[in-house]
C-alpha cells in the first residue's frame, strides 16, 4: 500500500480516536438518540467505570497512532474496541448509530493490512 496514504489512515484513525476517547471524559458531542435496550445496557457500563476504560484506550491508540509509536499495540487494542463498539451498535441499536464505529474499524483493519509484516508472528503456529 502507498505510504503517503498509509500515514493520512493512520493520522485520521488516531484523530478519530482521540477526539471520541476525549469525548468520554469532558462530553462536547451531544450523545445520540439510543434505544431503550441500549440506554439501559450503556447505563450500566457507565455504572460500573467500563466507558472510562475505553475511554483511556482510546486516547492513548489515538496519541499512539499519531504519534508513529507502537502501532501494532495501538492497532490491537483499537481494533478490539472498535470491533465491540461496531457489533454493539449492529445488535442493540440502529446500525445508522454505528456508522463511526464501522468506519474506525474499517481504517483499523486496511491500517492492520498496511502493516501486515508486522503482525505476521500473530499468525504463526
Amino acid at each position: 500500500m502507498n505510504k503517503k496514504i498509509t500515514i493520512v489512515v493512520r493520522i485520521l484513525l488516531g484523530a478519530f480516536l482521540l477526539i471520541f476517547g476525549l469525548n468520554k471524559f469532558i462530553g462536547f458531542m451531544p450523545p445520540p438518540e439510543i434505544s431503550e435496550q441500549m440506554g439501559a445496557v450503556m447505563g450500566a457500563l457507565m455504572s460500573s467505570n467500563f466507558m472510562t476504560i475505553i475511554g483511556v484506550i482510546e486516547i492513548v491508540s489515538g496519541g499512539l497512532l499519531l504519534a508513529g509509536k507502537y502501532l501494532p499495540l495501538a492497532l490491537t487494542f483499537t481494533i478490539a474496541v472498535m470491533l465491540n463498539a461496531a457489533l454493539f451498535h449492529i445488535l442493540m441499536d440502529t446500525p445508522a448509530n454505528g456508522g463511526g464505529a464501522i468506519i474506525g474499524l474499517v481504517l483499523a483493519i486496511v491500517l492492520a493490512y498496511a502493516n501486515k509484516d508486522r503482525f505476521a508472528s500473530l499468525f504463526s503456529a
